[in-house]
């Protein structure tokens, strides 16, 4: 039986979560449901629990503030969230699990899914160190072979589509390492832009603009990126404009 407790200040939100768990989820028991931070730190001390779904906004507070009075979690966290884009960008970036408001059976049954992994606690550490930190010493959480791989938003050199598929390229140390992952440039292009000088330059290419060596400027526009191989990035026709017009907003282009 897996103890759980659910931390959410909407009243209606609450309810009709608390419906579906016991309606669908029999090895679910529900110990609490709390609407307010400070009875859900007293209930988790007291109860402890296995899993907990845990509201992003909380009133004056936020799901995350619960999350750094606790030295030590032994629980596992889902969060509920309406759609806050800082939050959900927050939440991607640690690669942990949230749903977003109003609740879809899918969405749960595939959160309570992945809960029996337990592999939280490193997202959850990264989540919080990303909220105290600047935004160039935040982290991105990348699952990768089985496991997950911390790497430094600034260090990202560049993304390049392939197909469904996206190539991330980094550094690490003195060399330049990458990774393939399953899911679309765009998801890391809505992740990153708003993390450091990141722009999309093409449908394939999102670039880090503190990497780019050389900007070529003749009938086409390429970009030389600032690494091992000094690869070559295109810039698309209909973007360059924009491009060049960002570089000089940004103090990279005078």
């Amino acid at each position: 039986m897996i103890k759980t407790i659910i931390v959410e200040d909407d009243v209606m939100h609450a309810r009709s979560l608390t419906e579906m768990i016991e309606e669908h989820f029999k090895n679910i028991r529900i110990l609490s449901v709390c609407n307010n931070l400070p009875d859900a730190v007293q209930k988790i001390q007291e109860l402890k629990p296995d899993l907990v779904f845990l509201d992003v906004e909380l009133g004056p507070y936020n799901g995350f503030d619960l999350l750094a009075m606790f030295n030590r979690r032994d629980f596992e966290v889902i969060f509920t969230t309406a759609y806050q884009k800082y939050a959900v960008m927050a939440l991607k970036m640690s690669a942990l699990d949230y749903i977003e408001k109003p609740v879809q059976i899918d969405q749960l049954r595939e959160a309570l899914s992945r809960y029996k992994s337990r592999s939280g606690e490193k997202k959850m550490q990264n989540l919080l160190r990303n909220f105290q930190a600047s935004q160039e010493e935040q982290k991105i959480a990348l699952f990768d072979q089985g496991s997950f791989l911390f790497i430094m938003v600034k260090d990202i050199i560049w993304l390049s589509s392939e197909n469904a598929y996206t190539k991330i390229r980094f550094r690490d140390g003195d060399a330049v390492n990458k990774v393939l992952m399953s899911k679309s440039i765009a998801y890391y292009q809505d992740m990153l832009e708003g993390k450091g000088l990141f722009f999309r330059v093409h449908n394939q290419h999102l670039v880090n603009i503190r990497f780019i060596k050389r900007l070529v400027l003749d009938s086409t526009c390429d970009i030389i990126m600032d690494d091992n191989e000094r690869s070559v990035v295109p810039v698309a026709r209909s973007r360059r404009e924009q491009f060049i017009d960002y570089l000089h907003d940004n103090g990279v282009m005078f």
